[in-house]
């Protein structure tokens, strides 16, 4: 035999002696895999959008844009601000947070139900408050109902009968802002369920792997 012979023969054994990264991968550890990288990615999107949140806020302060305050208000209108304000505390309380704790290792150490719950909750708080905000203005704008679902004119719930331009499209932007950030908790908490059902500490194990 031939030297040349033996490098191809050498080379060879050594490909079947070391087995291939993805031979040593089973289909449930991928699946499991992908379902981590769901959960991370949702939770992170939903935490982007807080972030993203608080920004525009800065943005209405910089531009002058007032925020709706309850005392200005009366009946319905006051109590459409009352539940704004409370959602927007709570979101800035707990949105911060908990987006983190879906996705990370110290996450684990809250109840699984709680963090599901509050993923639910603040899901569909802000969809309620964005797609009732999105129809408000639509029924407004195709006369449908030209005082809206509160029964309150234009300038009764702007504070203003001639509002600018970008004061409308301010509020519009922030209805279709919730609407988005009641979708990203719903993705968050939907890939949370997948990556905890049955599993005791699925985050932890995969941080140790």
């Amino acid at each position: 035999m031939m030297i040349d012979d033996v490098k191809p023969l050498g080379g060879l054994l050594a490909s079947y002696a070391r087995p291939r990264r993805a031979d040593r991968t089973s289909p449930d550890r991928r699946r499991r895999d992908d379902v981590l990288r769901a959960n991370r990615r949702t939770a992170y999107m939903a935490f982007a959008w807080v972030m993203v949140f608080l920004a525009w806020h800065v943005v209405w302060y910089i531009t002058g844009l007032e925020f709706p305050s309850a005392s200005d208000q009366h009946g319905a209108g006051q109590v459409v601000v009352q539940v704004f304000s409370l959602i927007v505390v709570l979101m800035v309380i707990v949105g911060a947070l908990l987006p983190l704790a879906l996705a990370q290792p110290w996450g684990r150490r809250v109840p699984r139900w709680m963090l599901l719950s509050a993923a639910w909750t603040g899901a569909v708080l802000l969809a309620a408050r964005g797609v009732s905000g999105v129809g408000d203005d639509l029924v407004r704008v195709t006369g449908i109902l030209p005082k809206g679902f509160t029964g309150l004119t234009t300038a009764q719930t702007l504070g203003t009968s001639h509002p600018s331009f970008w004061y409308l499209f301010a509020n519009g932007a922030t209805d279709v802002l919730f609407t988005v950030g009641g979708l990203a908790f719903a993705l968050a908490a939907i890939a949370y369920r997948r990556v905890t059902l049955g599993l005791p500490h699925p985050l932890g194990e995969a941080a140790a792997a």
